[in-house]
C-alpha cells in the first residue's frame, strides 16, 4: 500500500466535497482498511494551516476548528510537523523549481517515496520522481464547507 500525501488543495476539496473529493475519500477508506503501519495518509503542518486560514474565512474560527480537528479524527490524517531540515528542503525546492512555498513542503515530505494528492499538476509535475494522484481541474462555483 502507497503512502499520500495531501496538499492543502486536495483535504480542502474533501472538506467541501469539491472535484475530486470521491478520490480522497477513497484514499482515507483504503488506508483504514490496510494494516496500521502498512499505509498512511499525511500532511504538512504547512498545508494544514493553508486548510484552516481558508475555512476560517468561510465559517469563522470555532467552526472552523471543530470541523478540521473532526475531520482529522475521523479519516485518519497524520499531521507532519516541520523542522529546521524540513523548511531547508522547502527552500531548496522553492529555489530550484520555483514553485508555491507550501506546496514545496509536501513536495519535501512527498520525496520519492510517497504519493502526492493534488489538482496543482503544473507544480509538482516540475520536480523529478514526485509521484502524483492528479485530482480534476477545479470547476468554478461554490461548495458548502462540511462533509
Amino acid at each position: 500500500m502507497r503512502q499520500h500525501v495531501l496538499d492543502a488543495n486536495a483535504f480542502y476539496r474533501f472538506l467541501t466535497n469539491g472535484d475530486g473529493a470521491e478520490i480522497v475519500a477513497d484514499i482515507f477508506k483504503q488506508a483504514k482498511a490496510a494494516r496500521p503501519m502498512e499505509a498512511t495518509v499525511m500532511m504538512s503542518v504547512v498545508s494544514w494551516g493553508e486548510v484552516y486560514y481558508t475555512v476560517v474565512r468561510h465559517i469563522g474560527m470555532a467552526k472552523a476548528e471543530n470541523l478540521l480537528e473532526d475531520a482529522r479524527q475521523r479519516t485518519g490524517l497524520h499531521l507532519v510537523r516541520v523542522d529546521k531540515e524540513d523548511a531547508v528542503k522547502a527552500g531548496r525546492l522553492k529555489a530550484q523549481y520555483n514553485i508555491p512555498y507550501a506546496d514545496a513542503f509536501t513536495a519535501a515530505l512527498t520525496g520519492s517515496h510517497h504519493v502526492v494528492v493534488t489538482a496543482d499538476e503544473e507544480h509538482f509535475s516540475l520536480i523529478p520522481k514526485i509521484r502524483m494522484v492528479k485530482l480534476p481541474r477545479h470547476q468554478h462555483g461554490k461548495r458548502a464547507i462540511g462533509r
